[in-house]
């Protein structure tokens, strides 16, 4: 019994996996009770009457464990992404001059017109390359393209 208790425990960890962020953890130790619980469930002769072996339960746990690893390796990977949407995706983007007096003025880009503002003075012109450096509430912060 304690080897079927194992393996319910394996499949609420593998299933937590999916909800709480543990980068992986909760799954590689619900494979490894899954195994041990494999391990017991053969030394004891089986279960409910029905004999299991070795292969089945390492046939169960690489069908867990691909899944699984598969969807760690496509998080991980997409972690490190720079964001392509919303204020955040804005930054390190090109911007074109619309109008600029002193430290502040107005650009365009992404097909919006924005606020902007510089923390030194520049005599922009009108259609000059200018990279956003930050958002500063709806105002854009940004300096000379070099």
């Amino acid at each position: 019994m304690e080897g079927f208790l194992l393996i319910l425990f394996a499949f609420v960890l593998i299933i937590a996996e999916a909800h709480v962020p543990s980068f992986g953890i909760l799954g590689i130790a619900g494979i490894i009770s899954l195994l041990a619980g494999g391990h017991f469930i053969i030394e004891q002769g089986g279960i409910f009457g029905y004999p299991l072996d070795w292969p089945f339960f390492l046939g169960l746990a690489t069908a867990t464990a691909i899944p699984l690893f598969f969807a760690s390796y496509v998080i991980a990977k997409h972690r490190h992404k720079k964001p392509v949407a919303g204020v955040e995706g804005m930054i390190g983007r090109p911007a074109k001059i619309v109008e600029w007096s002193g430290n502040t003025g107005r650009v365009h880009v992404q097909g919006e017109l924005w606020a902007a503002h510089s923390t030194h003075p520049f005599s922009f012109a009108e259609g000059d390359l200018v990279i956003i450096g930050g958002v500063n509430d709806m105002s854009l912060h940004i300096h000379p393209k070099n």
